[in-house]
Formats: structure tokens, sequence, C-alpha cells
């Protein structure tokens, strides 16, 4: 029997060691491969690397180990100052408590972060809060360069903890930037269930700490775009070596926009998504959202052939359209959610 105990100990040890192993190799995987470090291993291995990002108007310096923006105050072109705080948003100090019981937090790239005016629309909303005797609270979780996947591992993996009353999200121009190519050939399946909600924090949690995880379900993603067929890639506007995926205009983006609401949901959280307006050739984009939803997305297929315009904008007008469209698919299949659209305004001056 103690020969028995003594091989289960040992056999119990060994898998724990090689799975340690195999954190400490995909730990250093993620750390040479990305700009950013990953999982709690990084947390000891490696110091907080401060560094001012590669393209960076804005000025700011980024922690790679908090994978957000190093507290200080900065300038955006040498004339609009703004402030980070101690967590690496933009903004002011706030309290890890809700305390007020209203406490909006808004989520998305350089526009919400809006440091170009320092009047980003969070703050404006919180100044009519305020102008209307409403003790509410909005947060700017708004990132510049960042697509729809860091907003929801922002989402569950943290700003959860801050317990928002309501989120708002605007991700669209970043989540075509980032997220469309790569790893968007799956899409996630839809929260239904409690056992959904609860194996997606496991797989938030898994995707987000564990780089073991993380490592082999970005293989299987990779592997499955590279083995997509031609008719289901769209060529990139800047690259024609990189191609975004159509599954993600079709399915995935819908289902991760859904899943941040069904998870919010089950939270009693709120939820607004905010069509982002992007002016290029107004008159045009009039035409192009007046299409249905399919006919824009065989434009975009083939936006590279057309002779007549620039496929560049082409590229940009057909996505904007098309993602503004599936927030209006996600409303007519959930009626708790609150769109707001903005675009109707902008596409009239």
């Amino acid at each position: 029997m103690k020969i028995k105990y003594k091989n289960t100990l040992f056999s119990i040890f060994a898998i724990i060691l090689i799975i340690f192993i195999s954190e400490i190799f995909f730990t250093a995987f993620f750390v040479l491969r990305s700009p950013n470090y990953y999982g709690p291993i990084s947390q000891l291995l490696f110091k907080s690397e401060i560094s001012e990002k590669k393209v960076n108007v804005y000025k700011f310096k980024w922690d790679h180990l908090t994978q957000k923006m190093h507290p200080g105050t900065y300038k955006y072109n040498d004339k609009i100052e703004f402030k980070v705080n101690s967590r690496g948003f933009i903004g002011k100090e706030f309290k890890f408590e809700n305390k007020s019981g209203c406490r909006i937090i808004s989520f998305g790239g350089s526009t919400t972060a809006g440091v170009e005016t320092n009047r980003s629309y969070p703050k404006i909303l919180e100044e009519k809060f305020h102008n209307n005797n409403i003790n509410c609270e909005v947060l700017n979780f708004g990132f510049s360069g960042k697509g729809l996947n860091f907003i929801e591992n922002l989402l569950v993996n943290e700003a959860i903890n801050y317990k928002p009353n309501i989120i708002t999200i605007m991700s669209n121009r970043n989540a075509v930037m980032y997220d469309s190519f790569g790893n968007s050939s799956v899409s996630p399946d839809i929260i239904e269930s409690k056992f959904d909600y609860i194996f997606y924090k496991i797989n938030a949690f898994m995707f987000s700490k564990i780089m073991t995880y993380r490592f082999f379900q970005l293989s299987y993603k990779r592997t499955l775009s590279s083995l997509s067929n031609e008719e289901e890639k769209i060529i990139h506007p800047y690259n024609q070596k990189i191609f975004h995926l159509k599954n993600y205009f079709e399915s995935k983006y819908i289902n991760q926009m859904t899943n941040i609401l069904n998870f919010c949901s089950q939270r009693k959280i709120k939820v607004v998504f905010i069509k982002q307006g992007y002016y290029i050739n107004p008159n045009y984009q009039k035409v192009v959202n007046g299409m249905p939803e399919e006919h824009i997305l065989e434009k975009l297929m083939t936006y590279h052939k057309r002779l007549d315009k620039n496929n560049t904008e082409l590229f940009w007008i057909y996505t904007n359209a098309i993602l503004n469209k599936a927030l209006d698919r996600i409303k007519a299949e959930n009626s708790n959610v609150i769109i707001v659209d903005p675009t109707i305004r902008l596409y009239q001056i």
C-alpha cells in the first residue's frame, strides 16, 4: 500500500511539474512574441516595463505588465493635458467600491478615450448627470488601438469587480483592425444557460491566466484560419499578405457582443452599444447604410477590385456599416439592450 501511495504522489507531482514547466515555457513565448506580458508567472519573473508605444501620437507610456497606461499626466499634441489614474485609466481617481449606486463604465478605443479635446463623451455624460443633480459617475475605460477582444477581457477579468450599473461599448473600427483575422475563424457559442455562463467565465479566466491554454487555443483557431477557403478571405487594405475572415462579419462579432450582453445580464448590469461614425464619404455612406447587410458583405468581399473608388475607403465604409447593422440584429433578438446611433446626425451634415 505504501508503494502504491508513493507512486500516486509521484505521478501527481510529475503532472504538476510538467504543467509548471509548460507554463514557464509558454509565458516566455508570449513575452518574446508580444509587447505585453501575460499570466501570473510573468508577474513573478518579469518586472513592469514602461515604454512609449511605437505609434503613439498621444505620447503616453504603456505598462507591458498591467497592459494598461502608466499613471501620470500627459499632453496630446503638446497642448491638451490629460491624466491617467493609478489604475491605468484616463480620468480622475476612483474608489474600488460603487458607493453612489450609479456607476457607468465606458469601453472603447481612441474615440472613447477622447484625449484629443479632453472632452470625451464619458466626461460629457458625467457632467450632464451632475448638472441635473444626479449623483452618477462615468468611468472612462477607453484605450487607443484596442479592439473588442481587449474590451471583453478587461470587462470579465477586472472591470466587473468595480460593480458598474451600466456599461457602454463602442467598438467598430478597432474590432475590424485588430480582431477580424487570425483567431476569428471560430465564433463563440452564445451564452444561453447557467452552465454556458460558468463555462464562459472559466474560458475567459484560463485564456487570461493559463498560457498553455492560451497558446493551444490560439494555435487551433489560427490553423483553421489558415485553412479557410479563398472565398472566405477578405484582403487587408494595407497589406495584401494579411486577410480578414468573412466569418467575423457574419457571426463572430455578433456572438461576442451578445455574450458580453448576456454576461452583464447575469450580473444585472444594463448594456448600451454605441454605433461608431466614420466620416469618409457621407453621401456614399448613406447609400451603403440603406443596403441590406448581406449586400454590403458581398461588396466587401470584392472591394479591392473596384477601380472607380478608393479601395481603402471602401473597406472602412463597408466594415463600418456591417458592424453597425450587426448591433441592430442584436437589438432585434435582445430587447434589454440599448443602441445609441450618432451616425444618423453625422451623415446628415
